[in-house]
């Protein structure tokens, strides 16, 4: 048993039994404990002496265990983290140029394929009324919608709004120097409807939507809930995943349609006001530039994108691994995961659509 001080003088009186105790029980069973009952704090010097024994006992394939740790010797065992400095320092990894961009995009693959698992059995609960979770019900489905939507409103009003007010801007000190100012209308509706209004709003709901679904899947798994609702018979794709899914799917086209048209109405605003256009002009020239392909592109857009955001969401979250740290992890990781594959699926439409016309 170690006395209640744990400070350098201690140490060099204990090293030489801790060193002992671990030799006898790398001979024997291979295990050893050491009492720290007593030990009501410790200085620098003790934690570093704490530490070269585990490291020791890891060395000598002992199990050190130490037992009897007051709770307030116990907290600074988390704070300090020892388990993370026990980890071996790895080796930095050489290979040529193919390797390494083979180990960035490998994690990457495996998310992809795990999103497109978790989707396909998504769908496949939400067909077989036998899969469980039958509670999932139209209750949780408008509440997700509620969040995912209705909560995004303002957000998505003041950014469009504001968007579309900079695009004008910056299209009229253009389209000024060749005396085209009329069409300042048309291409604030075009670029809004068929490019910038589905692309923002996916993008603003991944960093509100998606981080927030990553982040309370994750605390579910850590707590161990997702885990009871197995216990309990339930699907928790049925139960957790279809209404998030599904929410977002009809929740994000129906932002882009609000995006594009708070967008288009501040463009209107600067035409009006600074163009001078007057109001039936630039509303007559909207009119004369959007076509119903536009709008459909952008709804059909709006919903991969937000079942995207969703799925991946989901994905990181049921996956999530390593505590509090983990949950993080997967929350920054759904962000940055769904504006990429957002951006990679926007660039696999304007391919399928514009330069298929």
């Amino acid at each position: 048993m170690l006395p209640s001080h744990f400070d350098r003088g201690v140490v060099e009186e204990y090293a030489p039994q801790i060193e002992e105790v671990l030799r006898e029980a790398s001979k024997g069973e291979g295990k050893a404990l050491v009492e720290l009952s007593a030990v009501e704090s410790f200085d620098s010097a003790g934690m570093a002496f704490l530490i070269e024994a585990l490291e020791q006992a890891r060395a000598q394939e002992v199990d050190l265990r130490f037992v009897g740790v007051r709770p307030a010797v116990s907290d600074f065992f988390s704070l300090v983290g020892i388990e993370r400095l026990l980890v071996p320092e790895q080796q930095a990894k050489g290979g040529n140029f193919v390797e390494k961009v083979g180990d960035l995009a490998l994690p990457m693959m495996e998310r992809l394929g795990a999103g497109k698992d978790l989707l396909v059995e998504a769908a496949h609960s939400l067909m077989d009324p036998s899969s469980g979770g039958k509670r999932a019900g139209r209750g949780r489905f408008f509440l997700e919608l509620e969040h995912a939507g209705i909560g995004a409103i303002g957000i998505v009003s003041l950014i469009g709004f504001l968007l579309g007010l900079i695009l004008a801007m910056q299209a009229w000190v253009q389209l000024k120097v060749f005396g085209a100012d009329k069409y300042v209308a048309d291409m604030v509706a075009v670029s809004i409807t068929r490019e910038i209004g589905p692309l923002m709003t996916a993008i603003l709901v991944a960093a509100r939507s998606g981080s927030s679904i990553a982040a309370q899947l994750g605390t579910m798994v850590i707590n161990e809930e997702v885990d009871a609702l197995r216990q309990m018979g339930i699907n928790p794709v049925r139960y957790l995943v279809v209404p998030k899914v599904g929410a977002l799917a009809l929740a994000t086209p129906c932002l882009a349609v609000l995006f594009s048209t708070i967008a288009i109405f501040g463009g209107l605003l600067f035409g009006v006001f600074v163009v001078d256009l007057g109001w039936q002009v630039y509303i007559e020239a909207t009119s004369e530039a959007l076509q119903a392909g536009d709008i459909l592109g952008s709804l059909i857009k709006s919903t991969v994108f937000g079942t995207l955001v969703a799925t991946v969401g989901c994905s990181l979250g049921l996956n999530v691994k390593g505590g509090p740290v983990g949950v993080g992890k997967a929350t920054t990781g759904a962000v940055v995961a769904s504006i990429f594959m957002i951006i990679v699926f926007d660039a696999v439409f304007v391919l399928l659509l514009r330069v298929g016309a």
